[in-house]
């Protein structure tokens, strides 16, 4: 594991700009698809998701560098020059969850803002973090993630991620917001997914309740590939899973989503990898809405939304994960953009 550390002088110069310039899927996805996974990316709740088939060549490696953003710093604070993606995406209000266990406790690893907070000791703030699992490429920040047995995750669960979590842009506390309120929370985010491993899916973006009382994770953004081990340039599917997708009276949700809401969870069935996605997500007055590609009118919009918790999470958090899976899910951002929340 190699960190690259900026220079004091230099790190506190690009530090300074960037800061105050900031603003159940354990079936197959298909049309006979039953049974969900209402804790299907929570850091807490177990989730064994078990589509794990291996129909494709295994491809563990990271061939796909694809074209990307030139430039240096932006007016939004982001400098795709800078080969930290902390830099280069203005990330001030997030931590990192990662793929290892250099800490030794047997979960994955995180990095935070405050370098007083890491799991392992040795690690740099957040600020000036990147790895061969989290890093930028042309000017992207790609996330990468084994699917292999052995790898590390999250207390409870067998999915692995390499993903981010909404934090308070002080670094302080992990809390969250309240989806009833009249405030709009927005998490916006330009993104293209490179390459999937055995399992053909993961979660890109999602929702989530912390305090697990009901509402879980609220919504998960997935890539479904046609094939196994799918590249830049295969097939496949984006669609919408969670508990707006997939929650059910007997299990104490305000409404039956489920039969509401689970046939229409497919939002772009013509995908080909290495294609640029814009999505845009705002919560407000119980309501949550999604936008793709189009900014002014929303693909979904979901009501009766009651979890007071919540927090964003963009990155990859591979689903369908169990002891034959391989290869890694690779996927890319542009931009990530999250309102001040908390």
């Amino acid at each position: 594991m190699k960190h690259l550390k900026l220079p004091l002088l230099t790190f506190i110069l690009v530090f300074s700009c960037t800061f105050y310039n900031c603003s159940s899927d354990d079936t197959p996805v298909n049309d006979q698809e039953q049974g969900s996974d209402t804790n299907g990316g929570s850091d807490e709740d177990n989730n064994n998701d078990s589509d794990g088939s291996n129909d494709g060549d295994g491809n563990n490696g990271d061939e796909n560098n694809g074209d990307g953003n030139d430039g240096d710093s932006n007016t939004d604070g982001t400098d795709s020059s800078s080969d930290i993606p902390y830099v280069a995406l203005n990330l001030t209000s997030w931590k990192i969850t990662l793929p290892r266990d250099l800490s030794g406790d047997g979960k994955a690893d995180e990095v935070y803002l405050d370098a007083t907070r890491n799991d392992y000791a040795q690690d740099p703030s957040f600020t000036e973090y990147k790895d061969e699992f989290f890093f930028v490429e042309n000017g992207n920040v790609r996330f990468l993630c084994p699917t292999e047995q052995g790898t590390p995750t999250t207390s409870n669960s067998s999915n692995t991620r390499s993903e981010l979590r909404e934090m308070p842009s002080n670094g302080d506390g992990e809390t969250g917001w309240d989806a009833t309120d009249s405030k709009i929370k927005t998490l916006t985010f330009k993104v293209r997914i490179i390459q999937t491993s055995s399992t053909k899916k993961f979660a890109f973006a999602q929702i989530h309740d912390f305090q697990q009382d009901v509402w879980d994770d609220l919504l998960r953004v997935q890539i479904q590939s046609d094939k196994a081990f799918a590249k830049e340039g295969d097939t496949g599917r984006i669609y919408l899973l969670g508990d707006v997708i997939e929650g059910e009276l007997s299990d104490g949700f305000p409404i039956d989503f489920r039969s509401q809401n689970y046939a229409d969870r497919y939002i772009k069935n013509d995908y080909v990898l290495g294609d640029w996605l814009t999505f845009k997500i705002t919560v407000q007055n119980s309501t949550l809405k999604i936008y793709l590609d189009d900014m002014s009118t929303p693909i979904r919009s979901y009501d009766n939304i009651t979890c007071t918790s919540n927090y964003y999470k963009a990155g990859l958090y591979n689903q369908s994960v169990n002891d034959t899976s391989t290869g890694n899910g690779i996927v890319e951002f542009s931009e990530i953009t999250v309102s001040e929340n908390f």
